[in-house]
């Protein structure tokens, strides 16, 4: 058995922020061997000839889609650039990688929601975390150096895990060289405008009650207003946030600046076509190519997919058609339901394993 106790994390660590002199013009006319990290790339920023720093320590992202990601850095000698900041150990005894496995989940947690996402020391310096401690009260080292190694390898399995499941989930139609039917690729950008919302408070749908729905990235409505932006059948696809994911509406409603609309070209007869059928293809390429912090074991995403990224894409659709080249509604909607029932397993498939995965294991022997 093993004692832990409950410790703030100023009790523990001081921050110290990252210097913003490392541009990419400083970097660049200092070039040298010592990395420079930054919280807005993902790697290395750069290359410097001198080192602020020579040991070990944890960082974490400040501002951004991946702020409160931890990090732990061991170079011989590197430097912190903006939108950093470092965790710095005033205590003896401190296992960074136990800290970093302990701290990551919470850091998550407290991340300041908005346009831009961030999180600073003064937010979660306060916060308890636990620490086992030996009979004289001070930080059990190799207990916790036993418990990280422990953390890392269910870890490492965790990833694998969702990985493969992340691939289930995204796996596209597929049109095999068996299949009865013929179709015709028509080009997304062409069939659709892609608009986004409004910003829409909870203190104005308050002032504002009425019949109508407004719909924002999570799942069922964010409220009823008095009015309302559209009516008809939508396809709505999350922007921010759980990026990429697609709901179907119908009737009259409205909707927030997380959310964009795909708005039918009327250039195309959409009277043949269903559009069950169209978010079935979409969404999972759409959440393929959502760009972010994907999360920790599935949870804590913040990813984004804009307009612009969805037209790079260029995303052709393969339509049903018959025999006498019209758009084979029957057939589509066929399709829909057989892919939705697909999408259902794959779903339950993959929150079940999402659910496991965040059980923790940690024996006291």
């Amino acid at each position: 058995m093993f004692e832990m106790i409950e410790k703030s994390i100023c009790e523990l660590f001081e921050s110290v922020n990252g210097n913003s002199k490392y541009t990419k013009t400083f970097c660049s006319e200092h070039i040298g061997e010592y990395t420079v990290y930054t919280g807005t790339t993902i790697g290395i920023f750069a290359k410097v000839d001198s080192a602020d720093f020579t040991e070990p320590n944890l960082t974490f992202t400040t501002d951004g889609e991946k702020a409160g990601t931890i990090e732990l850095i061991t170079d011989n000698g590197y430097c912190i650039g903006g939108h950093r900041t470092i965790l710095k150990p005033i205590v003896a005894n401190i296992n960074l990688l136990y800290f970093k496995f302990v701290l990551q989940p919470i850091f998550y947690a407290n991340v300041k929601r908005g346009d831009v996402p961030s999180l600073h020391f003064n937010r979660i310096k306060n916060l308890k975390v636990q620490v086992p401690v030996l009979s004289d009260g001070t930080l059990d080292y190799e207990l916790q150096k036993s418990l990280a190694l422990k953390y890392q390898d269910l870890d490492n399995k965790k990833r694998i895990l969702l990985d493969k499941i992340e691939k289930l989930k995204r796996s596209e139609i597929v049109l095999s060289n068996d299949e009865l039917f013929k179709y015709k690729m028509l080009s997304l950008n062409e069939m659709f405008k892609f608009e986004r919302g409004r910003i829409i408070s909870k203190t104005y749908i308050l002032e504002n009650s009425g019949d109508y729905p407004v719909y924002s990235t999570q799942k069922g409505v964010y409220g009823h207003i008095n009015t309302y932006m559209k009516t008809g059948e939508f396809l709505l696809w999350n922007t921010d946030g759980l990026a990429g994911y697609i709901k179907k509406t119908s009737g009259s409603f409205s909707y927030t600046n997380i959310v964009g609309i795909m708005i039918p070209n009327k250039k195309v007869d959409f009277s043949m076509i269903s559009l069950d059928y169209i978010k079935c293809y979409l969404e999972p390429i759409f959440r393929s190519n959502r760009k972010g912090r994907m999360g920790i074991n599935g949870k804590n995403e913040y990813t984004k997919l804009n307009s612009t990224m969805i037209k790079k894409l260029n995303i052709q659709i393969p339509i049903p058609i018959k025999d006498n080249g019209e758009f084979d509604l029957g057939k589509q909607e066929e399709m829909a339901q057989k892919y939705d029932t697909i999408s259902s397993i794959k779903t339950d498939i993959y929150k079940q394993v999402k659910e496991l995965i965040q059980i923790n294991v940690i024996s006291q022997e």
